[in-house]
């Protein structure tokens, strides 16, 4: 049962990914650790490795559909802090408790939600032009730190940065943000690797569903407007961060 558990959730990851720019790590992190009891920390080592193949099937993917939804610029400048930041977050997991672990990736999906919503309203600039290429460095850096560190691939920090500072729609934000997480992951994915920091059997099982889903949901997000992209983007969040709140740590 465990093992067709882990097919559907690599079918459900790949089709978040590519449908959501999300990477699919805000998938499988939590799954592996609420339903089956992974612990954090082999989680989001088994989830960056499962991740980067999803980004490349997803990226090429989108690129087939409509390429022009992908700006290679943008992919760029963030990807140069990306992976400076999956090298920092991984030594952040190696020295943080599973528990805290969870309670920050529950925060940070937490703040993400409220921020798309409009609950939380920031007095942020929309930056655009060359102007733009030290901030989206930045972003990149935060949103690797958030890579290694929780195994998410980074896309619930990029989609909305995408969207809200730099004025992407959703449809260019998505593509976009996967673009950069593919050397994001792969980093991160090494470095989890090398310390034998994941669980085998998830990779196996959850690999070809996840990449059969990432087809369909890069599909999916080229048909679907951008505001029902948006709810259910934010709606995701809320209900992650809610499960990982409130969950019960095993004894």
């Amino acid at each position: 049962m465990k093992n067709l558990e882990l097919v559907i959730l690599g079918l459900v990851a790949g089709f978040a990914s590519a449908a959501l720019g999300i990477g699919g790590g805000v998938v499988i992190v939590p799954a592996l650790v609420i339903f089956l009891g992974v612990d954090i920390k082999k989680a989001a080592g088994s989830s960056l490795a499962v991740l980067a193949p999803i980004a490349f099937t997803g990226v090429v993917s989108h690129y087939i559909i409509n390429s022009g939804n992908i700006r290679w610029v943008v992919v760029l400048f963030t990807a140069i802090g990306a992976v400076s930041g999956a090298v920092a977050g991984k030594k952040l997991n190696r020295a943080m408790s599973g528990r805290h672990l969870e309670w920050l990736l529950a925060l940070l999906l937490l703040f993400t939600g409220l921020k798309l919503a409009g609950i939380i309203r920031m007095p942020l600039v929309e930056v655009t032009g060359g102007a733009s290429y030290p901030f989206l460095a930045v972003l990149g850096l935060v949103a690797g730190i958030s890579s290694a560190l929780f195994g998410i691939g980074g896309g619930v920090i990029m989609v909305p940065g995408f969207y809200i500072l730099f004025g992407r729609s959703m449809h260019e934000a998505i593509p976009t943000s996967l673009a950069v997480i593919l050397p994001t992951t792969v980093t991160g994915a090494v470095l989890h690797l090398r310390r034998d920091n994941a669980d085998l059997a998830v990779i196996r099982y959850t690999m070809l569903p996840a990449l059969a889903g990432a087809v369909l949901g890069a599909i999916t997000e080229n048909i679907v407007p951008g505001d029902a992209l948006k709810v259910a983007f934010t709606v995701f969040m809320f209900l992650c961060a809610a499960r990982l709140f409130f969950r019960k740590k095993k004894i």
